[in-house]
């Protein structure tokens, strides 16, 4: 005796496995991860922020490293491209609890390489 399954079990069975059999992992949707835009880097809203965070700490007068402050915008330029070197791991890692997001090296960067601006 042969067994034939109705057309529309059959359809079913097709739309259930085609519904999860492919997946497409969007991870903005997902995850609430954004694109890391670095074509207007702004520094008042993009670079001090990034400092204040993982820098001033001890990159301020009176503080661990206060020879090389990065608490002001003037004070930053002087140490931006060494900054930058040291984020990326070449010298001693800062900030020292750990290295930054790919992203803030990413616009730190991207400052650096458009001359830093006091935008």
């Amino acid at each position: 005796m042969k067994f034939i399954l109705p057309t529309a079990m059959l359809m079913a069975l097709f739309v259930s496995f085609s519904q999860t059999s492919c997946y497409y992992d969007n991870e903005v949707d997902q995850y609430g991860v954004t694109a890391c835009d670095t074509t207007a880097v702004s520094y008042a809203n993009d670079i001090a922020p990034i400092i204040q965070q993982n820098c001033v700490a001890c990159h301020q007068p009176g503080g661990s490293q206060e020879s090389s402050a990065m608490d002001t915008y003037d004070n930053l330029v002087n140490f931006a491209v060494s900054a930058v070197d040291r984020t990326n791991g070449r010298g001693n890692l800062m900030p020292p609890s750990g290295r930054m997001t790919s992203c803030n090296i990413a616009l730190l960067e991207a400052w650096v390489n458009a001359g830093m601006p006091n935008n």
